[in-house]
């Protein structure tokens, strides 16, 4: 009788979980992951393992396959030659720890079914592409967990919804999955939640948890260490508490020491690499013709330019920017923190050289951000309804905020469609570009390539970078 009575209550709490509109948000991202690849999937001989991507696997096809990490054994990788005489990829092996647990699967299977082309066949492709997805919904899910702190069931299940179809994020979950941005929103969700507990528990599990969280997603792109002023400035609204924030760390002593030591536990085996094959403990791999141009920051370009602008293609999270300036008068303890780290960050990013980051959907920069602008964006949602009072009032404001989510959400995916069918460039859109494909597919192709305009890379890392 006991058991019988245990699982009605399982299934009650199935029930009423299922019930719940974020939890069912998950449900349509499930489904559409299932659906995904028939529409958004262009695959060719290498499937996803190529320019980018297939440098960050590279270490793993190195190590595993070939068991040579001096990696002689191909030169098509980008590799970078150092003073050892030995040649080192140009980037870090971070996302190669992200795709390990989806490559040790594949590479059983190869190995047991006797796969040909070890490293690059079918299930590689698929194990890999489907581990990416798990990561971006894996990150929707902390997001989740993060926004029920602080905000309603619908809030949450709207906001979930409206920042992954509405936004780039959806081209690098369904598209170009394989590149790092899903994989940092998804360690950056994480990290924000533990730096929550962090200041809500004070549990020290939770202080070593986003410390590593920390270590991993500097590894994999070294310029998102400025998440780090989130648990500096979070709950911070004025000088002397700032101060009082910088006291509580030296406080924890020995506890900031482990944490430092936590922090460094996934950057060691990246530094051992380096000192083995360069020399060095530290060794920036791209060279002298890449770098930051910080007295000409491109951040008009960044923000509205017509060949990657990111409200120009994202424009939906222009709720997320409202939100933020309305958070920073209204909830000071934390939309000050993000503001903080996302002016920076969006200083560096239009700094780089190609501000562009070469070919992308939108500006795929700041897509990893989106783990911090989903909070001022719940908040411009949350703040929308509640300062209207009267019931029609709300119903009207809700329809109007509602029927243009939608629409925005319909350009974005439509237009994830036409990149993928090469009717948006990859690096070369510009206005005229935009408008005449806009959401039609029915174009002069020929005469659609007269309205792009290449970008001079040459001329871009000599600092005339001008759109």
């Amino acid at each position: 009788m006991q058991t019988n009575t245990l699982n009605i209550s399982v299934w009650k709490l199935i029930i009423a979980k299922l019930k719940t509109p974020s939890v069912f948000v998950f449900l349509i991202f499930f489904l559409f992951t299932i659906l995904a690849y028939k529409y958004w999937i262009v695959w060719f001989q290498l499937g996803p393992f190529t320019d980018d991507v297939d440098q960050y696997y590279s270490y793993l096809v190195g190590e595993f396959i070939h068991h040579d990490l001096s990696f002689k054994f191909d030169n098509y990788y980008w590799l970078v030659p150092t003073e050892t005489g030995q040649s080192v990829p140009k980037v870090t092996m971070g996302m190669a720890y992200m795709y390990f647990p989806f490559f040790f699967i594949a590479n059983n299977i190869a190995y047991t079914h006797e796969f040909s082309g070890l490293g690059y066949s079918a299930p590689y492709m698929w194990f890999i592409h489907f581990g990416s997805i798990f990561y971006v919904i894996l990150g929707l899910w902390y997001s989740r967990k993060v926004l029920l702190m602080f905000f309603s069931e619908w809030v949450t299940a709207a906001t979930l919804l409206l920042v992954l179809f509405g936004t780039n994020l959806f081209y690098y979950t369904y598209k170009q999955s394989e590149m790092a941005h899903g994989y940092l929103f998804c360690l950056i969700a994480i990290f924000i939640f533990h730096v929550l507990r962090w200041y809500v528990a004070k549990k020290v599990k939770h202080l070593y948890y986003f410390s590593f969280f920390l270590g991993l997603i500097a590894l994999i792109r070294p310029t998102e260490i400025f998440v780090v002023i989130f648990p500096l400035l979070i709950y911070v609204t004025d000088f002397n508490e700032l101060k009082l924030r910088f006291r509580e760390i030296f406080d924890l002593k020995w506890k900031l020491l482990i944490a430092v030591i936590v922090f460094l536990i996934p950057i060691l085996p990246q530094l051992l690499f380096w000192k083995t094959y360069t020399g060095h403990f530290f060794f920036f791999s791209y060279g002298t013709q890449e770098g930051f141009f910080f007295l000409d920051p491109k951040i008009y370009s960044v923000l509205f330019g017509w060949r990657k602008g990111w409200l120009i293609y994202s424009p939906i999270m222009i709720f997320a920017v409202i939100g933020l300036i309305i958070m920073c008068f209204k909830y000071k303890k934390i939309g000050i923190a993000i503001l903080v780290y996302f002016l920076i960050n969006l200083y560096f990013i239009s700094s780089w050289w190609d501000w562009g980051y070469g070919g992308a959907f939108g500006m795929r920069a700041l897509v990893q951000t989106y783990a911090f602008l989903i909070f001022p964006f719940a908040f411009f949602i949350n703040w929308l309804v509640s300062i209207f009072k009267r019931t029609y009032s709300k119903v009207i404001i809700t329809v109007i905020f509602s029927l243009t989510s939608c629409f925005l959400c319909y350009l974005n995916v439509y237009q994830t469609y036409q990149i993928k069918n090469s009717l948006l460039h990859w690096d070369s859109m510009t206005k005229e570009a935009y408008w005449y494909t806009f959401l039609t597919t029915d174009v002069d192709r020929l005469y659609l390539e007269t309205l792009f305009k290449n970008p001079n890379y040459e001329e871009m890392r000599k600092g005339n970078r001008d759109e």
